[in-house]
């Protein structure tokens, strides 16, 4: 039971899409990315780095793509990646819009529209986009997670000290065993992580699909399928507790067995 509770928790959370309304504070991480779609280059008028100041001024915790925590790399869903919009219709405004979507491409909330009638391109983009991060800057953000609140019985039965509190929890028809904070705590942190830095001599080959990637040897069979997520070189593994994802340019496949996390270098060719 306690494998299901960390797939469930880690990438089962598309599951919750037709029963729950988003919100920002499910979040933790806000993704920079090292260019907006509209830009020409890098950090072009340096909005990328403008962006991820204000975030981090106003209480988020914003990185850019490269910086990206561990858990995160684990767990790519535990972010929001931010885009600019610029609205290229008016002749004498500049207008930008902060977007956030989340690890499926699905947008999650979108600023009001920046403004600025300054003639210099750099003044103006910096301009607009303070205006339109008001609408961050003026709310209450505090990282809450996605916990799973369960009811509470009508009768309290008394407890001794050896006895273990126990819920159950139903997620997309999965019921899951959730043991006492303490005890799951202790669980988890007793989970040892190996790694493995051998390269796999076998090469795969990444084949494009509707959403991802799929890998095939030489057979040619296929071995593994990739999903798409919002986050630049990060990809879920279909029906695995499994991610793929480049460090310091190298593939790595990582994936949580319930009794340890190992990671191994993979050989692909895209």
């Amino acid at each position: 039971m306690f494998k299901k509770i960390l797939f469930t928790v880690s990438f089962v959370i598309i599951s919750f899409y037709g029963n729950s309304q988003k919100n920002i504070n499910d979040y933790k991480y806000i993704i920079i990315p090292d260019a907006f779609e509209f830009s020409k280059s890098d950090d072009q008028y340096q909005l990328n780095s403008l962006l991820e100041f204000l975030f981090n001024k106003y209480g988020y915790e914003a990185y850019f793509i490269k910086e990206l925590s561990n858990d995160l790399k684990k767990d790519p869903c535990l972010a929001l990646t931010a885009d600019v919009s610029n609205d290229e219709g008016g002749m004498f405004k500049t207008k930008l819009e902060i977007i956030l979507k989340d690890c499926y491409d699905v947008e999650i909330f979108r600023s009001k529209i920046g403004e600025s009638r300054i003639k210099e391109f750099d003044k103006a983009y910096n301009e607009a986009l303070r205006d339109a991060f008001e609408t961050f800057q003026n709310m209450d953000y505090k990282y809450v997670g996605k916990e799973v609140v369960a009811a509470q019985p009508k009768e309290e039965q008394p407890q001794t000290e050896k006895q273990s509190v126990k819920e159950i929890v139903k997620i997309e028809e999965v019921a899951v065993i959730k043991e006492s904070k303490e005890e799951l705590k202790e669980k988890v942190t007793a989970l040892p992580v190996k790694a493995s830095d051998d390269i796999k001599s076998e090469l795969f080959y990444a084949q494009a699909i509707s959403n991802g990637f799929q890998l095939v040897n030489s057979e040619p069979k296929v071995v593994m399928i990739l999903l798409n997520s919002s986050a630049k070189d990060i990809y879920i593994v279909k029906d695995k507790n499994a991610i793929v994802f480049k460090k310091e340019g190298q593939w790595m496949y990582s994936e949580n067995n319930g009794v340890s996390t190992v990671e191994k270098i993979l050989n692909i060719k895209f």
